[in-house]
């Protein structure tokens, strides 16, 4: 009984000594006005940072300035932020269906960057002539072999559109145009404009 009470006597002391704890330490703060107060703020010693001028991202090639127009056979060009690539088409492959096609090759400049373009034909099979059609299925990136991540990419959920000029069954071979918007690997966006390519797809 005496133990009991005791027990209860210190379950109320501390009880009131955490209270008085907690309303002492949050209590009401004194404000403190600042009339009369210079209240200018100190001038900032660091100089504002420049704005840097938009650099190329692809390899700075010359050539690819006078590169021809149209562009001759297996060879692709395109401009990208104020800048111009080039190169050759050393692969192209076409699905055992005839409804897709892919073809890629290195940069004129850098043989560690280059241009793959993957076009889903949208219920055409390239088993005829085709002329003037748009394909918004298709997948374009931009490699580098040095870095572990493309320049450039397209996305599935922004169409970058392929336009054929011509396609000659006969020769297998094909000309057209592509342009769009592509991503950087940080997910910003880039834009590809002026894409021509000529390959054989046999």
């Amino acid at each position: 009984m005496h133990h009991n009470i005791l027990t209860k006597w210190f379950q109320v002391l501390m009880t009131t000594v955490i209270i008085h704890l907690f309303v002492s330490g949050t209590g009401c703060s004194k404000e403190y006005s600042c009339e009369g107060c210079n209240m200018t703020a100190p001038a900032d010693s660091l100089p504002i940072p420049v704005t840097p001028p938009v650099t190329s991202e692809l390899p700075v090639c010359p050539s690819c300035i006078t590169y021809p127009d149209p562009v001759e056979l297996n060879q692709w060009s395109l401009e990208a932020q104020q800048s111009q690539a080039c190169g050759i088409i050393d692969t192209a492959i076409v699905s055992p269906e005839r409804t897709a096609f892919t073809f890629y090759g290195p940069s004129a400049c850098s043989a560690d960057t280059g241009m793959v373009l993957t076009v889903y034909m949208e219920n055409r099979v390239l088993n005829q002539d085709i002329s003037n059609i748009t394909i918004n299925r298709s997948s374009f990136y931009f490699y580098d072999r040095v870095t572990p991540s493309d320049i450039y990419m397209s996305r599935q959920t922004v169409i970058f559109p392929v336009h054929i000029d011509r396609y000659d069954h006969q020769t297998k071979v094909m000309t057209g145009s592509f342009s769009g918007t592509v991503f950087r690997s940080n997910g910003s966006p880039a834009s590809i404009s002026g894409g021509k390519f000529k390959v054989k797809l046999i």
